[in-house]
Formats: C-alpha cells, sequence, structure tokens
C-alpha cells in the first residue's frame, strides 16, 4: 500500500494539467478528466467484456490518476454489478487518499436483482440502492448521484423527490442524469424548480468527433439551463483510437465482440483520415501525438464539456489520456475537424437558423 496524504496530491495550474470546472450551476468543482472505472471489477458477462481489472491493477491506475491531478472518479452500481463500487471504495482505502479530496460520481438505474423492483427510477430502488452504494464505496456521502437513464415505468416527479430526500439526509451533495434527452432533462428542470427540490447539476452523455447528435436538441439545451455536461466513451468505445480503420486493423479488439457505441464508419473513417493528419505534426513530450490524443483533445475545447470521462485496462493508456489534456489545437485544426464531423442540419434547426435572421437584421 502507498499513503497519498493531502499534502502530496498535485495543485491545478497552467502548466499542470488538466484544470477544474465548475459542474453545471454549482460550486462543485471537477477535474477536466474524470477517472472511469467501468473496466473495474467484470467477470464472466458484459462487464467483462469491457475490462475484468482487479484490485491492484485498479490502485494503480486511481493514483495514476490523482497523481495527475484528476480528482473525479465515476462509476456506477450495476459496473460488475457492485464490483467496480467496492474496488473504487477500498482503491482509496489502500491509497490513504482524504474522502474530501476526492469527488466521487456513482448511478442507479439498472438491475441489481430479481424482480421487477430491483431496478428502474423508482423511490424504493433509489432509496436501497443509494444505501448500498454507500457501503459498497466505504463513505457517508456520494458527492454526485445520477440516474442512469430514463425509466418510463416511473413519474419523473417520483425520481426527483426521492433524491431530494438523499440530499437532506446528506446521503448525496449534488445530483445529476445520464443518457436523457433534451424534453426529458427539461421537463426534471422545470419540475424541480416548481417544488423547490434540488437543482439537476450535470448530465452524462455520449459526445464525440463520431457522435455529435447532442448538438441538434441537447448541448443548446444544457447551454441555456447551466447544466455541465460529463462525456462517456469519449473514444467511441475505442474506434477513435483509429485501430478499427485501415490496412493494420485487427479482429481480435473489444468492438469485434461489444461493437458499441454504434458508429456510421463511413463517416468515420474521413474523420480519422483528418485526425491522423493532425496527429502526424504533433508532439507531446517528444513522443507522437495520437489519434485517441487528438479526439480527447477536440473534447476539450468545447465550451459545453465539463469533464471528459477517461477509462483504462492498462497504467500506459491512462497516461496517454490523461497528456491529451496538454494538446492545443488551432483554429485551423478545430476548422478541419468540424468540417468533416459536422452532423447534417435536420428541421427545426435549418429553419431556426433562417427565422433568426430576421432579429439578426434589426441589430446593429
Amino acid at each position: 500500500r502507498c499513503n497519498m496524504a493531502t499534502e502530496s496530491l498535485p495543485r491545478f495550474n497552467d502548466d499542470n494539467r488538466p484544470g477544474y470546472k465548475s459542474l453545471g450551476n454549482s460550486g462543485l468543482f471537477v477535474s477536466e478528466l474524470c477517472l472511469g472505472t467501468m473496466t473495474f471489477g467484470g467477470d464472466e458477462d458484459i462487464w467483462g467484456l469491457i475490462g475484468q481489472l482487479q484490485q491492484e491493477q485498479a490502485d494503480e491506475l486511481v493514483k495514476i490518476a490523482l497523481e495527475a491531478g484528476i480528482n473525479f472518479i465515476d462509476t456506477a452500481n450495476i459496473y460488475g454489478f457492485g464490483a467496480s463500487e467496492r474496488i473504487v471504495g477500498q482503491s482509496l482505502k489502500n491509497l490513504g487518499v482524504r474522502r474530501e479530496d476526492v469527488v466521487l460520481a456513482t448511478k442507479v438505474l439498472g438491475p441489481m436483482g430479481e424482480g421487477p423492483n430491483a431496478r428502474g427510477a423508482s423511490r424504493g430502488h433509489i432509496m436501497s440502492e443509494c444505501k448500498a452504494s454507500l457501503g459498497r464505496l466505504q463513505t457517508d456521502y456520494i458527492d454526485l448521484y445520477q440516474i442512469h437513464g430514463f425509466d418510463p415505468a416511473t413519474p419523473i416527479e417520483e425520481t426527483l423527490e426521492a433524491l431530494n430526500t438523499l440530499v437532506q439526509q446528506g446521503h448525496v451533495r449534488y445530483v445529476g442524469l445520464s443518457n436523457w434527452a433534451a424534453w426529458q432533462v427539461m421537463k426534471a428542470i422545470g419540475i424541480s424548480q416548481a417544488r423547490n427540490l434540488c437543482p439537476i447539476i450535470s448530465l452524462q452523455a455520449h459526445y464525440t468527433l463520431v457522435g455529435r447528435d447532442l448538438e441538434r436538441d441537447i448541448i443548446p439545451m444544457l447551454e441555456s439551463e447551466n447544466v455541465g455536461l460529463m462525456v462517456w466513451s469519449p473514444l467511441a468505445g475505442g474506434y477513435l483510437s483509429g485501430k478499427y480503420e485501415g490496412p493494420d486493423v485487427s479482429e481480435e479488439n473489444r468492438r469485434a465482440k461489444f461493437d458499441f457505441p454504434p458508429v456510421d464508419r463511413e463517416r468515420g473513417s474521413k474523420v480519422i483520415k483528418v485526425m491522423r493528419e493532425i496527429a502526424d505534426g504533433k508532439q507531446m513530450d517528444g513522443e507522437p501525438v495520437t489519434v485517441a490524443q487528438i479526439a480527447l483533445a477536440w473534447l476539450l475545447h468545447q465550451n459545453v464539456v465539463s469533464s471528459i470521462i477517461v477509462g483504462a485496462k492498462r497504467p500506459e493508456q491512462l497516461k496517454a489520456n490523461i497528456q491529451a489534456a496538454q494538446i492545443r489545437l488551432s483554429g485551423e485544426e478545430l476548422n478541419a475537424l468540424d468540417e468533416v464531423s459536422r452532423i447534417p442540419e435536420e428541421y427545426p434547426g435549418w429553419m431556426m437558423k433562417m427565422m433568426a435572421g430576421y432579429r439578426d437584421s434589426t441589430e446593429s
């Protein structure tokens, strides 16, 4: 075991990236890179296809992340059916990390047992699973408790009231959502404001150079309501590493067994071609910049992004992801990436843009 006392944790500054950002309209500051732990604790199941890291391996990744300045760790009760949370909680104990020096985020929704009430966003499931997560994480409180997806069987009011109860009890500090549509998030915000419940401060969603769907409705809504964006799978399940395109493609990879999230390969190959051209002209600490690092750097240049969730199976992967925070893309490079990856406009987007011209023409 290694002791990581508070004074040994690095402080953020201009030369020591990643940096801090407030999460949505809150006073909670999180690092712009977040350690994702979906690779922790998987077995011979769907989670095992993503990662099967056990305690010692996870401890090493957590230590690397904390030493690099990452103060944000994201997990979920469903990852490894509780194993990921247990490993994360034990890692913080093994490394001697003070609880207040890390921001712990976890999620609830997926089935954690048999029967219809052992899943979803009902009051009963939320309350019981929060208690279980606290036990596995070995902590008295969860910094950010997120509803992992939309539950069509439970009224939004019931879900929000349950979250508010947990905040009032002190078990949860802040609440967020994940994988909700723009109208669903907006409805939740309206209900929270009308009933004076704890606010929604974040949405965890998928956003990449080959998956910019959020820009149609969700991102304008997040910007309007000052809700933070946490990005999951920023490399699109490894696709944006570039290893699935080109002459040296191997069939022995995660996407061969678990092709998720979906990617338009025809558009994706064009995007990766431009990314390779940009990466070829850059170096970081004497090493060539990778396509994956360009993908992460692009996200860090998007103002709406609060934090990018980076996971890894090996220390070198995590270190490379962390280095991406130091990459600066020029205006010309950003324009090239935008041009090749831009989603086609759909109604009402193109109509709204045209009609907005009436107002623009009256302003000096």
